[in-house]
């Protein structure tokens, strides 16, 4: 049983465990209701860990992987849509990359 491969995100990388994975990896080959409490199993586990990693106290904060830029927000997230949604985040990327190129050529022609 082969999956599309999915880019991760900045937040999956941080909660990604090899325990979660080697689970996931494992769940074709449970029967079906082992592969349900697998799967509930596995979410609980992000679940938890999620709340571990935005703990203030924790090492890792929300600030670590949180994008100072809205276009380097809009390419992440452009790597893990596919379809319509993708299309119009590009639209918004490339549109975006425009008015910076515009501008950059609006100061040259000032100074």
């Amino acid at each position: 049983m082969e999956e599309a491969f999915m880019e991760s995100t900045p937040s999956d990388e941080l909660i990604h465990s090899d325990q979660i994975e080697l689970l996931k990896a494992a769940m074709p080959y449970l029967p079906r209701s082992g592969q349900q409490f697998a799967s509930v199993f596995a979410k609980f586990l992000e679940l938890q860990e999620t709340f571990h990693v935005l703990e203030p106290q924790g090492e890792m904060q929300t600030q670590d992987f949180t994008p100072k830029d809205p276009i380097e927000m809009l390419s992440a997230c452009s790597k893990v849509c596919h379809g319509p949604a993708k299309e119009k985040i590009d639209t918004l990327l490339n549109t975006m990359a425009m008015i910076q190129i515009f501008e950059l050529s609006q100061e040259k022609f000032t100074r």
